[in-house]
């Protein structure tokens, strides 16, 4: 899926904008990391995308239509073409983790599959659940509640979730926040080997510069709402690094410490 942004601002009530005249264009198949110190806006630019937030300013297309001017079915039809992995676990406390993963189909299922899924998981259902976890080292807890897992084991199974989704379009925001440099490491290059081998878009918010680099193919810097600079990842230079956290040096050594 194609998306592009014109102009668009975000405020809520009075504070500064969220976002202020965010123009970019993000294309079929392209592998995107959104960085920049925290508060720079890249939750909300993920939210905006994956039209979960109206932009209060400017537009946005998706696959060429306004999806604002959509009736409600189409907008749904339109929606469930995306995924978007929240930063904070939206995976239901008790539920075990296989029927966690499989609600990442049902945006393109039937009812019949999801009231299924949720008493008797076909062998099929099952065996693709414990490929995903397995690609992300999270197998051994299948068939356990999700509120028995750690930080770090509850973000790949929403990672798994995302990878279950049939979409065009993944976004993930800050999918990697809980996971040591490691983990962190061989979780996103799955993500992005899996979203190359089904043709998706993929976006991601990451505080790991270093992963930026290493796995996305291009990089949108944010600071105070606005985009300082929109590259290729190997384009990107400490110098623009210093400059996008300039004020915030902390969150990058931090990063180097982790």
């Amino acid at each position: 899926m194609k998306v592009q942004t014109t102009g668009v601002c975000v405020t809520f009530g009075e504070a500064t904008p969220a976002l202020n005249d965010v123009s970019l264009s993000i294309g079929e198949q392209e592998q995107v990391a959104l960085i920049g110190p925290s508060g720079s806006g890249k939750s909300t630019l993920l939210r905006v995308l994956s039209m979960a937030l109206a932009p209060s300013a400017g537009s946005l297309l998706c696959d060429d239509v306004d999806p604002w001017q959509l009736r409600t079915a189409r907008l749904q039809r339109l929606r469930s073409r995306m995924h978007l992995c929240p930063q904070t676990s939206s995976l239901p406390a008790r539920q075990r983790v296989a029927l966690a993963v499989l609600s990442g189909l049902l945006p393109t299922r039937s009812l019949l599959f999801a009231l299924r899924s949720l008493v008797s998981p076909s062998r099929a259902d099952v065996n693709l659940v414990h490929g995903l976890l397995t690609r992300l080292d999270v197998d051994q807890h299948l068939w356990r509640p999700v509120e028995t897992l750690s930080g770090g084991q509850r973000q790949r199974v929403a990672i798994a979730r995302a990878m279950a989704a049939e979409v065009d379009t993944l976004f993930a925001d800050e999918p990697l926040s809980a996971l040591d440099p490691s983990n962190a490491d061989a979780c996103l290059s799955t993500l992005c080997q899996h979203a190359s081998a089904h043709r998706q878009t993929l976006v991601c918010s990451l505080h790991q510069v270093d992963l930026a680099r290493k796995h996305l193919q291009r990089v949108i810097g944010l600071r105070q709402g606005a985009v300082l600079f929109d590259c290729a990842a190997a384009e990107l230079s400490d110098a623009m690094v210093d400059d996008l956290y300039r004020g915030h040096e902390a969150e990058l050594e931090a990063e180097l410490e982790a």
